[in-house]
């Protein structure tokens, strides 16, 4: 049967996009199968639907585009069906263009089945569908999430279409009791996910991951308030939160005023996530309503045990309590509920990792291929045909000139006609001996001799690693590794080239880039390239290099490094008073046991440093107060950064930047914050703001007009707790 998936916008990122395209790419293995997305704002699917699935899209808006329509005169005027869902709020607001193209597409098209994805959609398909084709809509929220003016129009379009299909059960029930006469098919079918590529959870990261758009209806505010109690009984765990959303700021300002800066963390947003989950101990759902859940299920695949509110609809029908996760009563008390949860399985091994087995067990009742077979079954049920056309082979016209480039490019003689090649996806995993793994697929590469290159970054000194290796390899793909040696520290490029040095290179975008072991218990850090020194009073053992691959914000592959024969690892920055109280252990600067001085330093010069004594105990660590009183008293005005030194007593000339280098974060910077003071001045106030530069080091950003010698100890500091982001913050 030929099956078409409506999408208002298939080049974006989101629940309803992922559920569809997984669905798409199920069917096509059976089927002939179409995504028509109403808007192509992008030259690519961020979300790329699999082999077999066409996509096309009605009204091109991209700048340069052949068939660009942005200045059509229809694209000005608004379009009229179901005039207060939500994409006309949006940046892709329906015209009547694109009205009059899907209805001239759904009065042509020779589809056996058409399926809405949204309301707006819905309401298009139930006016506008004709012909011998089933009409179907999805509901992938809830009947009582919509606004009123969305619900009361998709309810009256439901009982034209031939079928309605909701992600629960329990919301299938709510749409027959709202529409006890329509006699629409109204049942419900799970959103499918697709196997994961990563490698599972261990489980004993002492990690929480949630994730998902920082919206008010996922809550995230009450599972941080819950984490502040678990973070009291066990301070060595961390909770995550992946996503981005207007709730940010609301959720930044919970977390300072909590204290739990050093436990919670704000991650951005990641795709795919599924090498995330595989950090994750366990995994955190705080929504007050969730209409299937595909966070629980991505978690639960990877072997992740879930806590989760017991919220209406998607979490009771995927979890089953004390099996493969724990459900949470909803109410006035569900802060505590959260925290005993997640308590309960950070306290217990052997139960965590037995329902994280349970939880990947159970997970496999949503592949695609079940859920594909459940569509197939209602479809002809329905009255479609039962035959398989066989999946479509999509080609996309070419001239000559690219029909030669591609065999160039098979051959390995591309770089004779000039050709660019393009991106190839690159995996990599690190481990926790600081390897890093690197899998190549090599279909499409010209054969003979190929390298996997390192390329030094700007400001990275040292030179190229180079990985070589022959085409064809054995299974398509060739296996290498970099040593866990250390490498110069700074940032490194991954590149292809062909033929050797000298040779044509070939830009590498981030495949499946794993770093869960870095996370793992004792995975620390090798030692740096030359460590401090040993002697009688004794040594700290030796310093710190660590590689981090990761994604560059273009999608490239790339990896971090760090190689310091001295460290000092930051492990907690809290405020006290007009005190700023760091903690951490020191790594191959020897002299343990004794007096060192933690410093803040003017960069640029032209103020006296502020110093505070810091001991370093045997094992290492050390404890310093530095007074953020002083930083304000010697502040010259304006803006400036003052850099955070550790001095062993007697020699100034040796010094170590605290920073954070351990673990999987390439770019501190971007997920670690602290808490600001705010602290009185002669003429106003002069706030003092610790954050970590683009080398992860420690500095403290100190703004204000300049400050009298007395000034900070006329009254008590005040705490600020709102998120100041990055604005502003060029002498970084």
């Amino acid at each position: 049967m030929k099956i078409i998936f409506l999408l208002h916008n298939a080049y974006g990122i989101g629940g309803t996009i992922r559920a569809t395209v997984n669905l798409a790419t199920a069917l096509a293995e059976r089927h002939e199968v179409e995504i028509v997305s109403s808007y192509r704002p992008a030259d690519r699917m961020r979300l790329p639907a699999g082999p077999g699935v066409r996509v096309r899209a009605l009204v091109d808006l991209r700048p340069g585009a052949r068939r660009y329509a942005g200045d059509d005169p229809g694209q000005s005027e608004p379009g009229v069906c179901c005039p207060h869902d939500v994409p006309y709020r949006g940046k892709l607001p329906p015209s009547r263009l694109l009205e009059d193209r899907l209805a001239d597409f759904l009065r042509r098209t020779d589809a056996d089945v058409v399926v809405a994805t949204r309301p707006y959609l819905v309401c298009f398909l139930a006016r506008h569908g004709g012909g011998s084709y089933l009409r179907v809509g999805q509901e992938h929220l809830t009947h009582g999430f919509h606004r009123e003016e969305v619900r009361r129009d998709q309810d009256a379009a439901v009982a034209d279409l031939d079928a309605f299909v909701t992600v629960s059960e329990g919301d299938a029930r709510t749409y027959r009791a709202a529409l006890p006469a329509a006699r629409t098919r109204l049942t419900h079918i799970p959103n499918c996910c697709p196997a994961p590529e990563a490698e599972p959870s261990t489980g004993d990261s002492r990690t929480v991951v949630a994730a998902g758009r920082l919206m008010p209806v996922k809550r995230y505010e009450r599972l941080v308030d819950a984490f502040a109690k678990v973070a009291r009984q066990h301070p060595d765990w961390t909770l995550r939160i992946y996503g981005r959303g207007r709730r940010e700021a609301a959720l930044r300002r919970r977390i300072d005023e909590l204290g739990l800066h050093d436990h919670v963390f704000l991650m951005g947003a990641r795709t795919p996530i599924d090498a995330e989950w595989a950090k994750a101990a366990v995994a955190a759902v705080s929504s007050s309503t969730e209409a299937f859940g595909m966070t629980l299920v991505e978690a639960m695949r990877l072997g992740v045990p879930v806590v989760s509110t017991d919220c209406d609809h998607g979490p009771r029908e995927i979890l089953t309590h004390g099996e493969d996760g724990l459900l949470v009563p909803q109410g006035p008390q569900v802060e505590d509920g959260l925290a005993d949860a997640l308590c309960r399985l950070i306290e217990n091994d052997a139960e965590r990792r037995r329902m994280g087995e349970a939880a990947r067990r159970n997970a496999r009742r949503f592949l695609p291929g079940h859920v594909a077979r459940q569509y197939e079954a209602l479809f002809v049920d329905l009255g479609a045909p039962r035959d398989s056309r066989g999946p479509r082979t999509v080609r996309t016209p070419v001239g000559a000139r690219e029909r030669l480039g591609r065999w160039a490019e098979r051959l390995g003689v591309a770089r004779l006609l000039g050709k660019a090649l393009p991106p190839l996806a690159v995996d990599c995993r690190a481990a926790a001996d600081g390897t890093l793994a690197f899998r190549v697929p090599t279909t499409g590469l010209g054969r003979g001799r190929w390298e996997l290159v390192l390329c030094p970054g700007k400001g990275t000194d040292g030179d190229e690693l180079r990985l070589p290796f022959r085409t064809p390899a054995e299974g398509a793909v060739a296996l290498m590794a970099v040593p866990p040696q250390p490498l110069p520290e700074g940032r490194w490029t991954v590149r292809l080239r062909e033929g050797g040095r000298g040779g044509r290179t070939r830009t590498v975008s981030a495949g499946l880039v794993e770093t869960a072991a870095l996370l793992r218990p004792g995975a620390r850090p090798r030692p740096g390239a030359a460590g401090g020194p040993d002697g009688p009073d004794g040594a700290a053992g030796p310093g710190c290099a660590a590689a981090v691959p990761y994604a560059t914000d273009a999608g490239l592959l790339a990896v971090r490094t760090w190689n310091r024969p001295e460290h000092a690892e930051l492990w907690t920055l809290t405020v006290e008073e007009d005190e700023l109280v760091l903690t951490g252990s020191l790594h191959g600067a020897g002299a343990v046991g004794r007096d060192h001085r933690m410093t803040a330093r003017l960069r640029g010069g032209g103020a006296e440093p502020v110093r505070a004594r810091c001991r370093v105990d045997e094992a290492g660590m050390f404890l310093a107060r530095l007074p953020a009183a002083e930083l304000a008293a010697r502040h010259p005005g304006g803006e400036a950064v003052w850099n955070v030194q550790l001095t062993p007593s007697g020699e100034e000339g040796r010094t170590v930047r605290p920073a954070r280098l351990f673990g999987d974060v390439a770019d501190r910077k971007r997920t670690d914050s602290f808490r600001q003071l705010v602290l009185p001045a002669a003429e106003g106030e002069v706030r003092v703001r610790p954050y970590l530069t683009v080398r992860n080091n420690l500095a403290l950003e100190v703004t204000g007009p300049a400050a009298g010698p007395a000034a900070g100890r006329t009254a008590r500091p005040a705490v600020v707790t709102e998120d100041d982001g990055e604005q502003g913050h060029a002498v970084r």
